[in-house]
């Protein structure tokens, strides 16, 4: 790894010094022949891999993709004086030609570097998603933008980023500027452009990704760009080089209040002071000296005028994934300028580039097959739950047990990041069977970026993390809990439950493992993606590294699947793993199914008095001992000795699995000791008068109708709705079930005498 960062800075060093020295001798002087000078800045962000007119995942159009901006620019350049074409960055990763390009073949002719050239950018800003890949891979990608001979079609682009800084030289890894030249009348007006990545970056990307640097220099405590720009580039630029107009081009957002969603919009998070992530509103409050700003990483289209430091209006354009931002400024002989009104070009309204699209179907036609080729067959009872976040799923439950299949690990971490309202289940539709495809893959874990580890943790560290993790929920008026987002986890080879009632730190109660009670210091392999490894105490955005404190550093960290013999050829993607634990069960001669839960959690709107003990509260095994008297009495049975590993010769328990009543966790135990749930209550009670010939027969179905029926597990859905008909468990005027509050033996012996006296 040191040899290839070697490799990195004297590349870039070289090319950093080549275009600062052209850009000050005059980058080819673009003159009018009037004394105005119209020049147009034209701007894209957050592009994420958009190279083709047609998605190879779902088969769609692709109605924003550079194609459109090639077209469009053709058309400004004519109608212009000069132009200055900039990317804002967060291009090599996104869509599944650029994953194909980067994870099957090492981003060698990587297309979105011949997409910059071919369309004549004249500056490239990386962005944070630039980072997802190993220095060599980035390398090729920027030495494809530098290239000046004639291997690749189009015009070398400028990388820029001024703080990118080497950590021991506290020197740009980058070129931090371009300063452009233009003939007005028999004058020269030079335009300075500077380039700022996210100092995020390190709350997203493992170090391996950056090694030996950061994304501020070393006295910038605070990380933010207004001190960058006013310790180290304002003089250079406004003074040194001369420039009599700057841009600043910044892969971070307008506003702390707003974070990027994906492909989708921005996000509001609510929050309002100062956010590392979006700090371009910061930057141009504190200075001067700035006359344009581009933003992005935010997702959000749109043009805001802000005020500088002395009251002076600074446009501040963000193409937003899908628009060109345009702005004309005109330029006096003089050498003043007016900036005219910024406005963002509609993409869709242009014409595909004929000769882009040529250059790019090679990669599409590479693409296609990869992702749509059958790599297994779905069969099964699939659930249809869309609400990944809230209710636990067999579309999590796949790929929790795609990443304990892949590393071996007892638990698995992962937030859902599948497509909205998007599971599984929707692929079988009416059928019984159907194909699965590694596109299928993308639509329910669509960040291939992530990569598979895996880490060693402690009972305590787990809990710890957990809890942090219900402060992305909130309970509505109605009960209703809403929330969650990629710092939001769930836990898998566990069994817990979550109340939001109770206060925070000590939401997450029932944590068991195997039948048992979770100690502080037991300790356990767990499967998860490097984006939480790359947290740590400088940039620690979703807090994992304030629970846990482990990052890719120490010796927590066992695994790392991007170089494993096994996943190292697909770089340790998490979406592409699933796809290889599908292929294996393919191989064995198994359909895709859903998986048998190994563990099981519940997020619950009350609260629960779990934390502490309540002497009355009745647990499983003795609220099946209680079916069992009711039931059998004194009669004389003959069992079969249960598999539960956590229970041994207690006839109660053996006569109710005989009889499917009761089928444990799913993993192999029973969990006796722990307190029944109104929900696990109405199952067995359900199961029980099936046993009795009282249950339900043939096809049914009822509308569940109490007010918390969301908060009712999938798995205890038909237990519920039996109760709306049988009626078993009361439920009080406020018609709430609180399927996962506890029960009293008295109202145990209530719902047993409401069973055993039905249809007497």
């Amino acid at each position: 790894m040191e040899q290839r960062h070697t490799i990195l800075r004297r590349t870039v060093a070289g090319a950093m010094t080549a275009v600062m020295l052209v850009g000050c001798a005059g980058i080819p002087a673009f003159a009018a022949e009037e004394d105005t000078f119209t020049l147009g800045i034209y701007s894209t962000t957050d592009m994420h891999g958009k190279c083709f007119d047609l998605n190879p995942i779902d088969g769609k159009e692709v109605k924003n993709s550079y194609l459109k901006v090639a077209t469009a620019m053709k058309e400004e350049r004519e109608a212009m004086d000069g132009t200055i074409l900039i990317d804002n960055g967060d291009i090599i990763q996104g869509s599944s030609i650029i994953s194909y390009n980067m994870n099957m073949e090492g981003g060698v002719d990587n297309p979105m570097a011949i997409c910059l050239r071919y369309i004549g950018y004249d500056a490239f800003v990386p962005g944070n998603h630039e980072f997802n890949f190993d220095m060599e891979t980035q390398q090729i990608f920027y030495d494809m933008l530098a290239d000046t001979t004639d291997k690749y079609p189009g015009t070398p682009v400028s990388a820029l980023c001024a703080n990118y800084i080497n950590v021991e030289t506290q020197e740009p890894n980058l070129t931090p500027y371009k300063v452009m030249t233009f003939n007005v009348g028999d004058k020269e007006f030079k335009v300075g452009i500077l380039g700022f990545e996210n100092v995020n970056v390190p709350n997203w990307d493992l170090p391996t990704h950056y090694e030996g640097s950061d994304f501020v220099h070393a006295d910038n405590t605070e990380r933010t760009y207004a001190y960058e720009w006013v310790t180290y580039w304002q003089e250079a630029l406004r003074e040194d080089e001369g420039c009599d107009f700057v841009i600043v081009s910044c892969h971070s957002g307008e506003d702390s209040g707003t974070v990027g969603a994906g492909d989708g919009d921005a996000v509001e998070t609510g929050e309002t002071d100062f956010s590392p992530e979006n700090q371009v509103r910061n930057l141009v409050e504190n200075t001067t000296g700035i006359d344009m700003v581009i933003a992005g990483h935010n997702h959000t289209v749109g043009v805001t005028e802000m005020k500088n430091a002395d009251g002076q209006t600074v446009p501040c354009v963000n193409g937003g994934t899908s628009t060109l931002t345009k702005t004309v400024v005109s330029i006096a002989a003089d050498g003043t300028f007016t900036i005219g009104e910024s406005q963002n070009l509609d993409l869709t309204t242009y014409e595909n580039d004929a000769g882009l699209k040529e250059l790019m179907q090679p990669y599409y036609d590479r693409t296609l097959p990869f992702i749509s080729e059958q790599i297994g067959t779905l069969s099964g009872d699939w659930d249809d739950e869309t609400d990944l976040f809230h209710v636990q799923s067999d579309t999590m439950n796949l790929v929790h047990e795609a990443q304990l299949w892949a590393t071996g690990a007892q638990l698995s971490i992962s937030s859902p990041v599948a497509n909205k309202d998007f599971c599984i289940g929707q692929l079988l539709g009416d059928a019984e069977s159907a194909p699965i495809s590694l596109k299928d893959c993308y639509s329910f874990y669509k960040y291939d970026n992530n990569l598979i580890y895996m880490i060693q943790m402690t009972g305590k560290q787990i809990k710890d993390w957990l809890e942090s993790c219900t402060k992305d929920f909130t309970v509505e008026a109605d009960g209703t809990i809403t929330g969650g987002g990629f710092g939001t986890d769930q836990l898998y080879g566990m069994d817990y439950d979550i109340y939001m009632g109770n206060p925070e730190g000590s939401r997450v109660v029932n944590l068991t493992y195997q039948g048992q009670p979770v100690t502080d210091d037991q300790t356990f392999t767990v499967a998860l993606n490097s984006y939480r490894l790359s947290a740590n105490a400088a940039g620690d955005e979703f807090g994992w590294y304030a629970a846990t404190g482990i990052t890719m550093g120490t010796d927590a960290v066992l695994w790392d699947g991007s170089v494993s013999e096994q996943f190292g050829s697909i770089g340790g993607s998490v979406t592409l793993v699933i796809a290889e634990y599908i292929k294996a069960m393919t191989a064995e001669g198994k359909d895709i199914t859903p998986p048998a839960a190994r563990s099981h959690w519940t997020l619950n709107a009350g609260a629960s008095d779990s934390t502490e003990p309540v002497a009355d509260t009745v647990t499983r095994q003795a609220f099946v001992e209680k079916l069992y008297t009711a039931i059998v009495g004194d009669a004389s049975v003959e069992t079969s000795p249960t598999a539960f590993t956590d229970v041994a010769n207690i006839v109660a328990v053996d006569w109710a699995a005989d009889q499917g009543i009761i089928s444990g966790n799913g993993a192999g135990s029973f969990l006796p000791e722990l307190a029944i749930t109104r929900e696990q209550a109405a199952v067995m009670l359900m199961n029980t008068a099936t046993a009795l010939e009282k249950g339900p027969t043939g096809t049914w179905a009822v509308q569940i109708p109490y007010v918390d029926a969301d908060s009712v597990s999938s798995w205890a859905t038909d237990g519920v709705m039996w109760n709306v008909i049988a009626q078993y468990i009361a439920v009080g005027e406020d018609n709430r079930f609180n399927p996962q509050g506890t029960i009293t033996s008295t109202e145990a012996d209530a719902m047993i005498a409401a069973l055993t006296t039905a249809g007497a």
